[in-house]
């Protein structure tokens, strides 16, 4: 097998990532990444400024999921929110149907039948046939008739039932409406197909997973079955399969001491694969490039890992030298006047963070800070 060494695959990561070649747009940069992670949604929005040139305003950003709908907002791989291009909807969609089980399983120990399951989805899809409606507006209109065994699944602010419908590609969400408290936003929820204007049509579970696969390889790899488990936040059972059936597709290579796989096609590429000396790279909370290897030693001292990987799930904003975890950050904005301000940003180094990498770090930071000026202290 062809040795590989860590420096080439991390390179090799970083580029395939738009790290150090930049999209042309947000768009492009949410298809290599296979959507951005949006359980907090301007966290989506920072992954995908770090890796476009252009198109990751706010603004921009509402335009594909809400006008011109080429983004969706619904739960994806790791049962996680994430802003998705419409055009990998079959494929997510196929994966997730495979998460069915689970989910009946959790209901179950919730007390809950599978009449009353079904009874829930199919009322839950034909209100939103009927348009928008939030969790509480879904548990006003469907608890006077269904009764209240119904409201806790209506109501879970971790999906409860309407992850199931969403699982089966019924629904995504639409825009955000002001709740009843001040400043307050109230997630929305939308009929998939009306949304999009057609049904999208799911592959099995089987073929999805294998084009998961595929894709996944070829921004993450070299990889394990263990690291695409991760990954998709599925049972090894099936992430093993999916690398089987790539079949010649993929070969296999040392990372160190292990076994991982590479997309045949893309060998070359990794061989050649050199760091950038002096590298530097700023991400965001949440950012899928700490979340697609079972092998956080990778670009983490395993020291400092309860500073990235917190608790509930949180991940931390980084700063990479070379594609190695280096920093931490975290920032508050100022208010200036007529809408302006900038940001204050708070610099906690884990290893040596050098004065002369302070003009890349501030690039990155206003490039994720959308064009503010930036002020960094801890450097």
């Amino acid at each position: 097998m062809t040795a590989i060494t860590l420096p080439q695959a991390l390179s090799f990561r970083l580029d395939r990532q738009h790290l150090t070649n930049p999209a042309a747009d947000a768009l492009i940069a949410a298809r290599t990444l296979i959507g951005a992670q949006a359980q907090v949604h301007s966290a989506a929005i920072l992954q995908l400024r770090a890796r476009s040139d252009a198109g990751a305003t706010e603004a921009d950003i509402g335009r594909a999921l809400y006008q011109e709908r080429t983004l969706v907002k619904l739960w994806a791989q790791r049962s996680t929110l994430h802003l998705m291009p419409a055009a990998d909807l079959p494929m997510i969609l196929g994966l997730r149907r495979e998460h069915v089980p689970g989910y009946h399983n959790w209901y179950a120990k919730e007390g809950l039948s599978l009449d009353q399951v079904e009874t829930l989805v199919t009322a839950v899809v034909q209100t939103l046939e009927q348009g928008a409606q939030s969790r509480m507006d879904l548990s006003r209109r469907l608890v006077p008739t269904l009764g209240e065994w119904a409201r806790p699944m209506l109501e879970h602010s971790w999906g409860g039932i309407i992850k199931l419908a969403c699982a089966l590609g019924h629904v995504c969400h639409g825009p955000a409406e002001k709740g009843d408290r001040e400043g307050a936003r109230e997630a929305m929820f939308v009929h998939l197909g009306q949304w999009l204007g057609r049904v999208p049509d799911i592959p099995d579970g089987r073929t999805a997973m294998a084009d998961l696969a595929r894709r996944y390889l070829a921004v993450h790899g070299p990889a394990t079955p263990a690291d695409f488990k991760k990954f998709v936040g599925f049972y090894a059972g099936p992430a093993q399969q999916a690398f089987a059936d790539l079949g010649e597709e993929i070969v296999p290579v040392t990372l160190g001491a292990k076994t991982a796989y590479v997309l045949e096609r893309d060998l070359p590429t990794l061989i050649a694969a050199e760091p950038a000396e002096g590298q530097i790279n700023v991400l965001g909370l949440f950012d899928p490039y700490l979340l697609a290897h079972a092998d956080t030693g990778q670009y983490l001292q395993e020291r400092f890992r309860p500073a990235i990987y917190r608790v509930a799930g949180w991940i931390s904003p980084v700063i990479l030298r070379q594609g190695r975890v280096v920093a931490t950050w975290t920032y508050s904005r100022v208010a200036g006047p007529k809408g302006t301000g900038a940001w204050e940003v708070q610099v906690t180094p884990l290893e040596r963070v050098f004065k002369k990498e302070l003009p890349a770090i501030t690039r990155g930071l206003k490039r994720l800070s959308g064009g503010l000026p930036v002020v960094v202290t801890g450097v």
